[in-house]
C-alpha cells in the first residue's frame, strides 16, 4: 500500500510550504526474528496503547509527543509491511484529529533492521509540511521541529518498550 493511499492522496502544489525532513532511531537488544513476529501479527499491537483504540485494521487513534500537554490525540494509519534489504518497513502517516489545519501530517515509514545478531534498531524516517504558510514555517523553524523530533522519540521509546514486553512475555 502506497502512502498516498494510506494518508490520502495529496496534490503537491496545494501543500504550504516545504517538506521537512525528521529521522530517528533506537537501539534494542533483542532477536530480529522475534521483533518481525510481533509486527507481523494482526492488528499492530507493537503499536502499544496505540493498537488498544484500534479504528480498523490498519488505523488507531492514540496520542503521540513527549507527554502532558506537549502530546497531541493523532489518527495513526499503517501500511502493509514490507520486507527490504534485511529490514522490514511500514509506512506510517498521523495526522492531528482536532485542528488538524494547525498541525502538520507526518509521513513516513517504521523500519525494523538487524544491526547484528541480537541487535535491532528501530528507526523513524519521515516527513511534514508546516501549516499556516511561511508564518508556520518560522513557528516550525523556531521551536516546532523540536517537537516533532520529540514527538518521534517519544514514538520510538513507545514502540521499543511495547516491543521488549511483548517479546519477553511470549
Amino acid at each position: 500500500m502506497a502512502i498516498e493511499e494510506i494518508a490520502g492522496s495529496s496534490d503537491d502544489e496545494t501543500e504550504e510550504g516545504s517538506a521537512t525532513f525528521v529521522f530517528d532511531f533506537v537501539h534494542l537488544s533483542v532477536n530480529f526474528d522475534d521483533v518481525i513476529a510481533e509486527v507481523e501479527k494482526e492488528n499492530a499491537k507493537w503499536l502499544g496503547a496505540s493498537a488498544a483504540h484500534a479504528l480498523s485494521a490498519q488505523r488507531y487513534m492514540t496520542r503521540v509527543g513527549p507527554g502532558g500537554i506537549l502530546s497531541k490525540k493523532v489518527d495513526i494509519r499503517l501500511g502493509d509491511p514490507r520486507r527490504a534489504l534485511g529490514a522490514m518497513l511500514v509506512p506510517i502517516c498521523w495526522m492531528a484529529t482536532a485542528t488538524p489545519f494547525l498541525f502538520p501530517r507526518l509521513e513516513g515509514d517504521v523500519e525494523f533492521s538487524e544491526l547484528d545478531p541480537g541487535h535491532v534498531r528501530i528507526a523513524l524516517r519521515g516527513s511534514y509540511r508546516a501549516p499556516l504558510g511561511s508564518f508556520g514555517e518560522a513557528i516550525d523553524k523556531l521551536i516546532m521541529h523540536r517537537m516533532a523530533e520529540s514527538t518521534v522519540r517519544a514514538f520510538l521509546l513507545d514502540v521499543a518498550e511495547e516491543l521488549m514486553r511483548r517479546i519477553a512475555s511470549s
